[in-house]
């Protein structure tokens, strides 16, 4: 549990310098990954935490940069937040759903949102209930519970605001853990 812990935590801190992204004139270029998922996370041999494949992300804030082609989703299903599956635009908050799937099933052992097709994957992202961690890992504690049940609330703004949130919430509910 704790090196899932530190992994998930390092990446939501990725994830929030992605998202807060300043370039050197000072301007801000917030960049939504949009594909995190466990594949995309990697660990080295030392310990150092790598998100990796920013190649379906989009720049905020570009002409059209939040936008996907008509009929067009972007993501591994599975791990793709309901607003993105829906086609909506997106924002931090959609990573960070993403993020909370990779930590349930770290925890558990076990696929989250699965199906016979892509398609069958993601409609279980809109409409089945997430149970909690500790339901198939019993060492799982309540606070770790409750820190991945808020980051796959299937309302935005139900979830963590920002990644950083995230991570912070990990490292209070898991002192030592980590």
């Amino acid at each position: 549990i704790g090196f899932t812990l530190q992994s998930v935590r390092d990446t939501a801190l990725a994830l929030h310098y992605a998202h807060t992204f300043t370039d050197p004139r000072g301007r801000r270029q917030m960049v939504i990954h949009r594909d995190v998922a466990e594949k995309n996370i990697m660990v080295t041999y030392e310990g150092t935490t790598k998100l990796l494949d920013f190649g379906i992300a989009k720049a905020m804030g570009k002409r059209g940069a939040n936008l996907t082609n008509i009929g067009m989703v972007k993501g591994t299903s599975g791990y793709m937040s309901p607003e993105q599956i829906r086609g909506e635009p997106l924002d931090p908050r959609s990573d960070v759903f993403s993020l909370g799937v990779v930590l349930h099933e770290c925890l558990t052992g076990m696929r989250l949102f699965h199906g016979k097709s892509a398609e069958d994957g993601m409609m279980a992202a809109l409409r089945e209930e997430v149970q909690p961690p500790s339901r198939l890992n019993p060492d799982v504690i309540e606070a770790l519970d409750e820190v991945t049940l808020k980051a796959l609330a299937r309302e935005r703004d139900a979830r963590f605001s920002t990644a950083l949130e995230f991570a912070r919430a990990i490292e209070k509910a898991c002192p030592g853990l980590i």
